[in-house]
């Protein structure tokens, strides 16, 4: 048994009815246009038009407790031409919600999304660039939520290392790009946007519209943990 694998197990152990998991591309349940590419990645949209995948955890975990998920992002490599996006999804069921603009967590109530836009959609408010925001109960216009983040272009064929961090004594959710912490949201997820629900699957949604990209997601590492 190797120093990690001891670790996980030791600190399993402390947790009853948990377990840390530590994952790859075969625990997900692949929706629509999604298809694993490799060992540690999942396509979830080819460049084609008006289509949408998504990869959902196949266990439901527990926001009691805290999280890493550490993922690089593939948005494609057409800029101007390129769209819509990728985004995480945390909700009650495995459920995919609208594509294109909605990027698969538009219409979720109640759910939390965490999207990496690529395409400006004016009559959302989205902002010329690339932009990341938090967005709740499916809600995809930007004045409802929070001020998005500009981004540097993502469409550059290159992996983006993304880390997403959960702390609920805290109550704060830290997203990092590159290592650079890129947005903190800070408010009680289970019960304000949950309605006390602790126990929710989580997903990576990414769709096309009248414009396309492929985009990837590729699994480093998964910490959490899964209610049993």
């Amino acid at each position: 048994m190797n120093y990690l694998t001891k670790l996980l197990f030791l600190v399993s152990l402390a947790i009853p009815f948990h377990a840390l998991t530590q994952s790859s591309v075969k625990d997900f349940r692949l929706g629509s246009s999604a298809t694993i590419i490799s060992d540690e990645c999942i396509r979830l949209t080819p460049d084609v038009p008006y289509v949408s995948g998504s990869a959902w955890y196949k266990k439901a975990i527990d926001l009691t407790s805290s999280f890493e998920m550490q993922i690089c992002l593939v948005l494609g490599e057409k800029d101007e031409e390129g769209a819509d996006g990728i985004s995480f999804v945390f909700h009650p069921t495995m459920r995919t919600g609208f594509r294109g603009e909605g990027m698969g967590f538009g219409g979720l109530v109640p759910s939390l999304g965490l999207e990496f836009d690529t395409y400006q959609n004016f009559h959302l408010n989205d902002p010329e660039d690339d932009h990341l925001a938090v967005m709740t109960n499916g809600q995809t216009f930007h004045t409802l939520n929070s001020t998005p983040i500009l981004l540097p272009n993502l469409e550059d064929g290159e992996r983006h290392k993304l880390k997403i961090t959960w702390e609920p004594e805290t109550t704060e959710l830290k997203i990092y790009l590159h290592d650079e912490l890129q947005l903190t949201y800070k408010g009680d997820l289970i019960m304000q946007v949950f309605q006390g629900n602790s126990s929710v699957y989580w997903g990576i949604t990414a769709a096309t519209g009248r414009l396309s990209n492929y985009q990837d997601i590729c699994i480093k590492k998964l910490i959490f943990a899964e209610v049993e």
